[in-house]
């Protein structure tokens, strides 16, 4: 009651008031308050308060830390689990140094597995009085050496097959044109490996495939229907994958006049890919055993008959050995058996055997190995080659001395049925 109504403002904190100031200020207000029987030196509350604060503060800054760490490492993964059910894939490799700025990685496949399509059985007996001894592709059906028949109308119009581990890689070809890549399991489920690209190359192995898509080139092992270990470089303008020679890729020039047909080999391993197209070079038949040599075909110093080559892949297709006696036909189709001692291709109007042990030695001659081929071969063994003929026929060659061969009927087929045989994995 005898106080103001309106007191004014009490006196202000002093705000220039050093922080050992205060720890002074609290020792002297709790030392007052103790026992004064103890010394401060043996019993001080104001330190123990003070002492207690500061041990509040480092728990609170540690435990802090841990939850900013925590955080950030839940975030994290997070972010990885996000789709929990893919795999953690970044793309391939560049092989560029510096590598530049990735405008177009490895596409992120979906893994798309058809429903097993119910597997039918064909007639072994009706085929020939020898079995074929690899499987077939007759129009949009597989048909295997064991008698089963396996649709594969999802690939398309199948361009080249090759067993693979439990299953075989199919490229197709579908209505929107490019190529695409499946691996068909032995349980005729399928799996896209590839969307539709510009070009597809199948190895010897069954396990490694090599594509172009727009202005890269591309390399993988394909492992079931999954890419591993991928490599991607520049393409050249005109450049498609058509083989594989050892680690390398055999590039054909896509151009026309001079330019068409020529050749080179992409070595992933050597780093950025720089062309250099072999000139005169008409045809490559395939790889040696030694992954570094291709038998080929080249043109003759003088005229225009072509001779058989040795070219040296690693070194620019260099031409190591030539044999210009056995009248090849200029740009005609031809291969190479996986243990490199038979050569099958086209001659005038034949095929012709060709022994390359002897071939570049001067001694070299040729056999009739029946129908020309077309781009459809496969080696079963090393002496046993089947193909399809231009005419469209199933043809069996036994290579030796004096070749054996032998046309095989395909029950349920007709003229119009696309004819592919299978590439057996051999290496």
């Amino acid at each position: 009651m005898g106080k103001p109504d309106n007191p004014g403002p009490g006196p202000t904190r002093p705000l220039g008031v050093a922080s050992d100031d205060l720890e002074r200020a609290l020792r002297e207000t709790l030392s007052r308050a103790a026992d004064p029987s103890h010394a401060v030196g043996r019993h001080d509350p104001a330190g123990r308060a003070i002492g207690k604060g500061r041990r509040i503060n480092r728990r609170r800054s540690v435990v802090g830390t841990v939850m900013v760490v925590a955080a950030t490492a839940a975030a994290t993964a997070g972010v990885i689990q996000l789709r929990p059910d893919d795999q953690r894939y970044a793309g391939p490799a560049w092989v560029e140094d510096p590598p530049p700025e990735i405008l177009q990685s490895l596409p992120a496949i979906e893994p798309t597995t058809a429903v097993p399509v119910p597997m039918g059985t064909f007639d072994r007996d009706k085929m020939s009085a020898t079995s074929v001894p690899v499987d077939v592709v007759v129009a949009s059906q597989l048909r295997t050496t064991g008698g089963t028949a396996i649709t594969l109308s999802q690939v398309g119009t199948v361009t080249q097959a090759h067993e693979a581990s439990k299953g075989w890689l199919v490229v197709g070809m579908p209505p929107s044109g490019g190529a695409t890549l499946w691996y068909v399991a032995s349980d005729g489920s399928s799996m896209q490996v590839l969307p539709a690209v510009d070009a597809i190359a199948l190895a010897p192995d069954g396990r490694r495939v090599a594509w172009r898509d727009s202005a890269r080139l591309f390399t993988a092992v394909v492992d079931q229907g999954t890419l591993k270990g991928a490599t991607q470089t520049s393409a050249p303008a005109e450049g498609l994958p058509v083989s594989f020679v050892g680690d390398g890729v055999l590039m054909q020039r896509a151009g026309s006049g001079a330019h068409q047909g020529t050749y080179d080999v992409w070595w992933p391993r050597r780093g950025t890919y720089t062309p250099m197209w072999k000139p005169g070079t008409a045809e490559i038949y395939g790889p040696l055993p030694d992954g570094r040599t291709v038998v080929g075909q080249v043109s003759a110093e003088t005229g225009d008959r072509p001779c058989l080559a040795l070219l040296d892949a690693v070194n620019a297709l260099t031409v190591l050995k030539t044999a210009c006696a056995l009248q090849l036909n200029p740009r005609g189709s031809g291969t190479v058996s996986p243990d490199g001692h038979w050569l099958v291709a086209d001659g005038a109007g034949r095929a012709r055997l060709v022994d390359l042990r002897v071939a570049f030695d001067g001694r070299g001659t040729s056999a009739d190995a029946g129908p020309e081929l077309s781009d459809q071969a496969a080696w079963a063994s090393g002496s046993t080659l089947v193909h399809v003929s231009r005419a469209g026929d199933l043809m069996r060659v036994k290579a030796g001395k004096e070749p054996e061969v032998e046309e095989i009927p395909v029950p349920g087929s007709d003229r119009n049925d696309r004819l592919l045989v299978v590439d057996p994995m051999l290496v």
